[in-house]
C-alpha cells in the first residue's frame, strides 16, 4: 500500500517567535509538510493562487493589516478544500463565532501544548473540529436554552448564587469558579451545597437541568 502523502500546511502568524516555534513543531512532525510560513494576511493572499495549495492553514486573528478572520473569508473561496484552524489568544464570544461564520473549522488558544497543536492539524484534516476547552464551552452554551424563567424568584437564590450556578451548569470546575470569584474551593463547595438545597437537587446534572429549564 502506498504511503499516505503528508498534510500540506501553511501558517499565518505575525509574531516571529511563535512562527519559529510552530515551524519547529511541524518540521519535526511526521505526516505534515510545512509548505509556507507567512507574517500577514496580505502575504499569504498574494500567494494564494499558487499550485502548492495547503490542506490546513493555521491562522492567527490579530494580524497587521487585514485580520485573520478577513483572511480566511477570502482564502476559503480560493482554496475551497482547505481547513482553517484559528490559533489565537482571543476567546471572546464575538470573535469565536465571527471566525466560525467566516469559515474556521477549529479554534485553538495559544496556551495549547505543541503536541495539542500537531494533533489538532491531523484532527482537522480528518474532518474534526478541534477547539480549546473554554472555546468549546462557549459554543455549547450558545446553543443551550436560556435559564428557566422565574428560577431565582422560586428558589430565593441571590445574584451571586445565580452566577455560580451558571458557571456550574456550563461545566466549570470548582477551581475555575473559585478563581473567577477570588475565593477558596471550600467556599465554592459550601455555596454549591446551599444552592442544591434551595433548588431541591442533589447533583450538578439535576441543577443544570433545572437551570436550563429541562
Amino acid at each position: 500500500m502506498a504511503a499516505r502523502p503528508p498534510i500540506a500546511l501553511r501558517i499565518v502568524e505575525d509574531d516571529p517567535l511563535i512562527r519559529e516555534l510552530l515551524s519547529a513543531v511541524f518540521i519535526a512532525t511526521d505526516g505534515i509538510r510545512l509548505c509556507g510560513v507567512h507574517g500577514s494576511a496580505e502575504e499569504i493572499l498574494a500567494l494564494a493562487d499558487v499550485q502548492d495549495a495547503p490542506e490546513v492553514v493555521i491562522m492567527d486573528i490579530n494580524l497587521p493589516g487585514a485580520s485573520g478572520i478577513e483572511c480566511i473569508s477570502e482564502l476559503r473561496h480560493r482554496w475551497p478544500d482547505a481547513q482553517f484552524l484559528m490559533y489565537t489568544v482571543n476567546d471572546t464570544d464575538e470573535l469565536v463565532f465571527e471566525a466560525l461564520r467566516a469559515g474556521a473549522n477549529g479554534y485553538l488558544l495559544k496556551n495549547a501544548s505543541p503536541d495539542r497543536i500537531a494533533t489538532s492539524v491531523f484532527d482537522i484534516h480528518q474532518g474534526g473540529a478541534p477547539m480549546s476547552m473554554t472555546v468549546a464551552r462557549r459554543v455549547i452554551r450558545h446553543f443551550r436554552p436560556a435559564p428557566a424563567a422565574g428560577l431565582q424568584a422560586a428558589t430565593g437564590l441571590s445574584d451571586r448564587d445565580m452566577a455560580v450556578l451558571e458557571l456550574l451548569a456550563n461545566g466549570s470546575l470548582y477551581k475555575e469558579i473559585a478563581d473567577r470569584f477570588g475565593v477558596s474551593e471550600g467556599t465554592v463547595k459550601q455555596s454549591i451545597h446551599r444552592i442544591y438545597k434551595r433548588m431541591h437537587v442533589v447533583n450538578r446534572t439535576e441543577a443544570a437541568n433545572r437551570y436550563f429549564g429541562r
